[in-house]
Formats: structure tokens, sequence, C-alpha cells
């Protein structure tokens, strides 16, 4: 399906509104004003306005001449998807923008009738004022526009008592035909605002007003609240002094509801009806300004699982339980908000007792409710910021949501406090990795390359390729950081991928012009070695006899890493299992594939460290390990070797080939060669 463009749906929307009325205007002028309101749109949706704006956008519409009602509809039946596909944004999200358009259109159309309906008052005040020109005509113009408007119509006397009250006025207020007559403005005024109506009257007489408009409140005959806009104005006598008040009344009760609807829905949760992350920061930053306070953050352990098993409607079912239930522990006066998907937050004052607090939270949380007959519940994991330092609300869960993911990743059930020693280093790789995509589609990202040697010869026999990240804002970073930040995202194969690719490349390039260079060797991450492409990737871009992939070994327990690496070997790739050492099974997985070798897991090479203590167990058993390996015809290859004397040791050891920094550092394939 073709993709609809943002003049696209222009062209749509004009089209549509010239079925339901016709403008007198050119195609390209209605068009023209029409694209304006649609960007216009599109910055709502953005977040650069507001629903005011989407709002004025609805008056704008009326003001361009499509004021029948069926444009509103036609509008949300073409912009309803339309703007969602050409803005790529939630369809509730532009539903809810259209909703303030249909309520801004709503409210100039009535605008519109109430300058019509003013005109007919006009023409009635005229009409009285030229009584003696034709009065029995005036009369009769009188007797129909005041029985005939569509608005609410009070003739009142100074002292407020209404002389006469259109059949509108009546039915809009609940009363029954001709029982308004005596009765009073005060009668209609809601208590409320009664004092204000009262001396906005007095003002009118006082001549400080030609007329006065207000957005008010008046009371129904049963009690019940009528909102409305009022238009007030004077009727004068044959020597132009006041007598009495003519009142325009139009019912916006649905209006109204419709606003307030648009501003509950910004800031509260639509689902369960608790205050939203945006509302609960602006609640926080006012409790952060005031007396001590603690915040948790609650994240459910189990909504996934009830939305896969069970269905979305299980999911919600779960969602509303545990609102009730946290505000039974709670209490209605704790402002308690859904801040993300499955995560609450609530604060309170001084330090309770966090770890009763997390059990009760888990106690009764583990309660099952049923769903279709079937028993569900959750537990959760609780975070606690105690006695916060920080002023900035939006710091404060930043901090609890990084505490919060650390903790669920290390099981269910936890409960913590924000520690800064460990958020702010989390941050920040949280910051790399959101940094990600940009780099790599600026082209911050590129290769080093650093040598493997022999430790018998001491030449080199390969070159291995690196991630290396020239950062404007971070600076240079080395593999091993770009490997941690792509963890965090959806890049890492994709970027694994153009990695080997261009090593490939640029090695064919520099054989090319040298001759003879040793392999290249690359190190798969474990996403790439399960990665269902890597076949076609490997067979596109490499020459099995110039290069050697390093396979992780923690990867075998993937079944598709495992056909991967088969399929590898058969093809005479030469291929190291890499992180040896580090668990059982890996002698099982080194008897199962026939590899060329194994490179030592770093930690295993970090634990030897730069003077290995003879009498350790580790030691000797590494001691015994290499020499195992090498008799079942694998080489090993040893990383991080920084000093002569651990080249020494490993070479003693019976380590074949290593890498590290007393060989040399990573460094661009120009000034190596």
């Amino acid at each position: 399906m073709v993709r609809v463009d943002r003049a696209e749906l222009v062209k749509r929307w004009a089209f549509a509104l010239n079925q339901v009325v016709y403008v007198a205007r050119s195609r390209d002028d209605i068009e023209h004003g029409l694209a304006g309101l649609v960007t216009r749109l599109s910055a709502c949706l953005r977040g650069d306005a507001d629903h005011a704006e989407a709002m004025r956008v609805g008056a704008d519409l009326v003001a361009t001449g499509f004021t029948e009602p069926a444009c509103v509809r036609v509008t949300l039946d073409v912009l309803g998807p339309g703007l969602s596909e050409v803005e790529g944004v939630p369809g509730r999200r532009v539903l809810s923008t259209l909703a303030a358009v249909a309520a801004g259109f709503a409210e100039a159309a009535r605008d519109r009738l109430f300058a019509g309906q003013e005109d007919i008052r006009g023409a009635f005040v005229r009409a009285r004022e030229n009584v003696e020109r034709d009065l029995k005509a005036s009369e009769a113009r009188f007797q129909d526009l005041f029985t005939t408007s569509a608005l609410g119509m009070l003739i009142t006397d100074l002292g407020g008592g209404v002389v006469r009250a259109n059949e509108a006025m009546e039915v809009m207020l609940g009363y029954r035909a001709g029982t308004m007559f005596r009765k009073r403005l005060d009668d209609i005024f809601h208590p409320d605002e009664a004092r204000f109506l009262r001396s906005r009257y007095v003002e009118l007489v006082n001549g400080e007003y030609e007329s006065v408009r207000e957005r008010t409140k008046f009371q129904r005959a049963d009690g019940e609240i009528a909102w409305v806009r009022v238009s007030v104005t004077l009727l004068r006598d044959r020597d132009g002094t006041a007598d009495h008040h003519v009142t325009m009344v139009e019912d916006v009760s649905d209006l109204h509801l419709i606003e307030q609807r648009l501003s509950f829905q910004a800031t509260h949760d639509v689902l369960t009806g608790l205050s939203n992350r945006q509302s609960f920061e602006s609640k926080l930053e006012e409790l952060l300004a005031g007396d001590p306070i603690t915040v948790f953050h609650v994240g459910l352990d189990d909504l996934t699982a009830a939305n896969t098993g069970m269905g979305r409607e299980a999911g919600d079912r779960l969602l509303l339980v545990t609102t009730s239930r946290l505000k039974s522990i709670l209490g209605e006066e704790t402002v308690l908000a859904r801040v993300a998907g499955d995560e609450f937050a609530f604060a309170v004052r001084g330090a309770p007792d966090v770890a009763a607090l997390a059990a009760e939270i888990n106690d009764t949380l583990a309660e099952a409710t049923y769903v279709d007959g079937q028993g569900i519940a959750s537990t959760a994991t609780v975070v606690v910021y105690p006695a916060p330092t920080l002023t900035d609300p939006a710091e404060v869960l930043r901090a609890t949501e990084t505490t919060l993911h650390r903790l669920k990743a290390q099981g269910r059930r936890q409960w913590g406090l924000v520690d800064a020693s460990i958020d702010g280093p989390l941050r920040a790789r949280s910051r790399l990795a959101a940094a990600i995509p940009g780099a790599w589609e600026n082209g911050e990202l590129d290769l080093d390359y650093q040598p493997v040697v022999a430790l018998g010869s001491g030449s080199t026999v390969a070159v291995q390729a690196l991630l290396r990240w020239d950062s404007p804002v971070h600076g240079r970073l080395g593999h091993d950081r770009c490997r941690e930040a792509l963890i965090a995202t959806g890049l890492g194969v994709p970027v694994d991928h153009w990695a080997l690719g261009v090593a490939a490349e640029r090695f064919a390039d520099l054989r090319d012009k040298l001759g003879e260079v040793p392999r290249l060797y690359v190190d798969l991450s474990p996403e790439q070695s399960a990665d269902p492409d890597l076949v076609r990737t490997v067979r596109r871009s490499l020459t099995p006899d110039r290069v050697t992939l390093g396979f992780p070994i923690a990867a075998l327990t993937d079944c598709l890493a495992e056909d991967n690496l088969d399929v590898l070997i058969d093809l005479g790739i030469q291929l190291i299992l890499t992180d040896f050492g580090a668990a059982r099974g890996d002698l099982a997985a080194l008897e199962d594939h026939a590899v060329h070798g194994v490179r030592l897991a770093d930690s295993v090479v970090a634990r030897v460290g730069a003077a290995p203590d003879p009498a350790s167990l580790f030691v000797r058993s590494l001691v015994d390990l290499v020499p195992m390996v090498r008799v079942a015809g694998r080489s090993v290859l040893v990383g991080g070797i920084d000093t002569a004397a651990q080249a020494r040791w490993w070479t003693a050891v019976g380590a074949d080939l290593a890498v590290g920094a007393h060989f040399g550092e990573p460094d661009s394939l120009e000034n190596l060669y």
C-alpha cells in the first residue's frame, strides 16, 4: 500500500469537505488553507502545541466557511487514520487531538449562531426604538423573534424580576411553560456565581460597559448545574433611560463536558483513572519543595505473562485490581500514579519502614483475582528513593526507573534503594545506547585493528577488527564501550554485520595493495551468532581461507547459533570458541565441534593477573587446561596481555596466540600498515 503524505491527506480532506458544503473559493486557495491547519495539528501530535491549539484549528475551520455539522464527521473520517499514518503516532493520540478540534468547531459554530442571534436582538432593539414609526410591525417582529429564537431569552426589570422568558429559556432550565414569570435572577443564578453576576448587571446599568458577556453556571429547576454563556444588554425607554435587561443564554453544558474530559485525559491514565506521569511529576515537584518525602516506584513482574497468556483484557483486569489494592494500602490521600504500562509511583512523607511496606505491597498483590475462572496475580519490584536531594521530579523518576530495571534483571519480587554510585554509571550507559542510532547514521562508528601475535615467534598472524566510536559528545570510545551500548539497542546485529563487511572489504583492498597480509580476525557477538542471516552475511563478505571468526561459547545454548556454527565449519571458515574456561560444559562444546581453537575468557585472564600464584587452585587448573586443549589439536588464544611478564607466563603455560596492549594498542588500519 502506498504511504499517504501530508499533501495527499490535505487533498482528500478538501475533497471530502467540498462534498458536504460549497465554499466560494478556488480549489488551490482551499487546499492552501487546509494545509496550514494540518501543519498545526501535526505540531499538536508532536507535543509542540497543546489541545488549545487543536481547538483553535476547529474554530479556524468554521472561519474558512466549512460550518455544517457534517464537516466534523468527514474531518474525523479523513484525518483520523490519515494523521496516524502520516505522523506515525498512535491512533489514541490522534483521536484525542481531533476531539479537541471537534470541541473548537462546536464552540465556533455556536459563536457564529450567537452572533446571528445578536443581530436579531439588535434588530429587535431597533424595532423597539422605532416603535412610533411602525408600532404594530415592530411588536409583531419582536414577538416572532422572541418566541422562535433557538437561544434562551429573558427580559428582566432592573430589580432582577423576570418579565418575560421565551420557550427556549424554559426548556433549557427545565421549567414548565409560563412558570418563569415573576421568578428572580437569583433563582436562576447558581449560588456560587450569584454575587458576581449581580455586580455585572449593576455595572451595565451604571454605564461601565455596553454589554456583558460571561461563561458561567445557572441552576436548573431540579437543582442541577447548567453551564451557559450569557450576553446581557439594556433596553431603554423613549427617553433613553435603561428600564430592562435583555439576557441571551446559550447552553454549553456539552462543550463544558468535552473540555473537562479532555482536561482529565491530559492528566490521568485512561484505564485506571490514576494520575499519569506528567501529572505526578507536577505534584511531586510541590512535595519535593516541602518536608522530606520518600518516593516509591513499583513495577509489576507478571503483566506481560497475563497479557500474552490470557489476553489484554486479563492484563487490564490485573492493572485495575492492582490499582484498587495499592489504594487500600496507601489510603485515598496518597497521590498514586500510573507512570508507565506496568509501573506505578507514589510518595509518602517522612521515612517509613520501606522493607515492611514493600513486603505488604507484594503480599497484597499476590492474592489471586479470577478471570474466566483462572486466578491471576502479580508480584512487584519496589524501588525506593529516600530523603530525596534532587528537586527535579523528572530526575527522581529517571533514577528510580533505572534502578527498577536493574532490580528486575535480578529476578522477581525485588526491592531496593536508589544508589547514586550505581545509578550514575547505568544512566551513562543508557545515554550512550540512546545515541548509538544517530552515531551510526552520522558515520561516527568505525573500526580499529589490533595485532594477534604468535607467542612462540612473536610474529603477527592475524589482525583483530574492533568497533570504535568517535563521539563529538563522549569522545573516543573503544570496542567494549560500543558493545556495551549496542546490547541495550536493537542495532547490535545490523552494526555487527556492517562491521564484518567493512573489515573484509578493507582487508581485501589491503591485500591487493601489499600482497600477503595476516588473516582478519573478528569476534562475533552472542546476538550475531544466533542471527538467521549470519551464514548469508559471511558467505557474501568473507573469503574462508583468509578469516578467523570468534564464536561465543555461551551462544551454543541457542539451537540456531549451534546450527550456524556447524554450517560455518562446513564452509571452511576457521573458528575459535571465545569466552572459553568461564563455565561448565566448555570442554564438552570443544569436543562436539570441529573448531580451530579457543580464546580464554577475559575474566579468566584477568583473574590470573600479572603475577600468577603457583599455589592457587585456579592457576593450577589453567596450567592443566591449556595443554589439554592443545593435545586435542586446538590452539589457545589469550587476550588482555599488557606486559612482557604476562606474555612469558602464558608462553610457558602453552598458549599459542595472544592479543593485548603489549603487542600494540588498537589503531586504524592505515597506521597499522
